[in-house]
């Protein structure tokens, strides 16, 4: 009888540490799909993807931003971050310095925040403590975000006047800033041209 105790002993243990090590795994896997998700380290061009969706949301001084004014203007080129999205943040400069360059030319560029309801307070003192000038808005309940099927973060397009998509990138690169510059300055040149909407 003793024999058959420790015998049954044995086995719960190696049961229960194969559950263990099973568990252990399964989180791994679990934080790196987090990882990959929410760090992406290089942007994947996906082209142009038709006309984008209007939108209508307020900037962080509590102005109501619209899409559809902003294309009056010129084109637009529209980020989807985060505070807690340390790729996106990489990628402020490139958006500033592409904003800069071509702000004379009727450039707008709108940072679509997509914080949660418990990092929304950060994104006003983090902008302003920046100091982007770019414009800056929050997507509150993630509507716009699920119209764009924005998956993960960050998602950069460029917005022709007619509101088409001709260029849209996810991930975060150094060289961004050279991308955004070409696709907007193509979306000019066609315009100097008379040519019209640009399709990629």
């Amino acid at each position: 009888m003793t024999r058959l105790i420790q015998v049954s002993l044995a086995v719960v243990s190696v049961v229960v540490l194969t559950l263990a090590v099973a568990a252990v795994a399964a989180d791994d896997q679990a934080a790196t799909a987090t990882a990959t998700t929410t760090t992406t380290a290089a942007p994947v061009a996906t082209g142009a993807q038709g006309k984008a969706p209007d939108f209508a949301l307020s900037n962080i001084d509590g102005k109501v931003i619209k899409l559809a004014e902003l294309l009056k203007r010129g084109p637009v080129v529209v980020d989807f971050w985060a505070t807690w999205c340390k790729p996106c943040i990489k990628g402020f400069p490139a958006l500033q310095q592409t904003y800069d360059k071509y702000k004379a030319q009727g450039l707008t560029v709108v940072a679509i925040a997509v914080d949660s309801p418990k990092s929304q307070s950060r994104v006003a003192p983090f902008i302003k403590s920046q100091k982007f000038t770019f414009e800056v808005v929050l997507d509150t309940d993630g509507a716009v975000a699920r119209k764009y099927n924005v998956v993960p973060i960050p998602r950069t397009l460029v917005l022709d006047r007619e509101g088409q998509i001709v260029y849209s990138s996810i991930g975060y690169s150094p060289t961004n800033e050279e991308k955004l510059s070409q696709a907007v300055e193509s979306i000019l040149v066609k315009k100097a041209s008379g040519e019209g909407t640009v399709d990629k």
